[in-house]
């Protein structure tokens, strides 16, 4: 055991603590195998349950519910309602099967009904990184991997697996499907659907529609106008051509060299849900599964 680490035991429960007793209010319920960072605050009714971490400076405000297995760095604050790490929604997954669990970087809020369920799969956990701000009822199902620096309105939903990269935004009850890629910079307005691939800093404005990209967040995020003079070429192939998808691609491919030009071409190719333009909504989508090819 390092130096000043001190050991507590209930039952079956072991937990441990760096330096000085945290913050716990005698109501909350801890059981399992749990590390809690020396400046820890659990508030009322909160419960923790199997193999936990907490880094230092979080916050469970109350009436907050994690699972394990779950780490969760430092300066995370959880608000009532809040409940992380709990098994998939997959009617194939056993409720007291551990998987990888959930990894929850640092500076991340969770407002008031936040879920966050952990990973099917045994290599990879659920994936938070940090400074995201999850406001209430915002939903992210097993397996998901999310950037840092996002910004999640109300009743944002995340389907099992899906990707969403750096600084991205969403408006409320935006909803990305299971398996589906949102690049960094993104934007989803308010209601808006996505069941296809969104490249970076482009900004769906309707159900598997893109209006526009994002030359605000670029310019805030620190791009260099060369940057957003590229990417606004780009999204003049991808989405504002109407030529076929196959011939938008090698339009785009003839631009490689350039580090954005070349995670563009990177995310195209590896596409598996197909590239989302603005030719049409998925309902009434022309194209083929590998964009819109006219």
């Amino acid at each position: 055991m390092a130096p000043g680490e001190g050991t507590k035991r209930t039952g079956e429960t072991r937990f441990r603590t760096i330096g000085s007793v945290p913050k716990i209010h005698p109501t909350a319920v801890l059981e399992g195998d749990i590390t809690l960072a020396d400046d820890v605050e659990i508030g009322p009714y909160c419960v923790l349950r199997g193999r936990i971490s907490l880094g230092a400076g979080t916050v469970l405000v109350q009436n907050v519910h994690l699972n394990g297995p779950l780490e969760m760095g430092a300066g995370n604050a959880c608000y009532p309602g809040v409940a992380i790490g709990f098994a998939p929604q997959d009617k194939g997954f056993h409720h007291a099967k551990d998987g990888a669990g959930t990894v929850i970087g640092d500076g991340n809020t969770f407002r008031e009904n936040v879920t966050i369920h952990r990973a099917t799969r045994e290599d990879r956990p659920t994936r938070v990184g940090h400074r995201n701000f999850w406001m209430a009822g915002s939903h992210a199902g097993h397996d998901v991997q999310i950037g840092s620096d996002c910004v999640f309105a109300n009743t944002t939903l995340f389907g099992g697996h899906a990707e969403i990269g750096d600084r991205v935004v969403t408006g409320g009850s935006a909803a990305v499907h299971q398996f589906t890629r949102v690049g960094r910079g993104a934007m989803l307005g308010g209601l808006a659907g996505v069941s296809k691939d969104v490249c970076a800093f482009f900004t769906v404005t309707n159900t598997n529609y893109v209006g526009s990209y994002n030359r605000i967040g670029m310019r805030r995020g620190g791009a260099s106008p060369a940057d957003i003079d590229l990417v606004r070429e780009i999204y003049g192939i991808l989405v504002r051509s109407r030529k076929p998808y196959s011939q938008r691609v090698r339009a785009l491919e003839a631009l490689a060299g350039s580090p954005i030009a070349d995670e563009y071409i990177a995310f195209v190719r590896s596409s598996k849900r197909g590239i989302m333009t603005r030719h049409g909504r998925e309902t009434t989508s022309r194209g083929s599964a590998a964009g819109d090819d006219e």
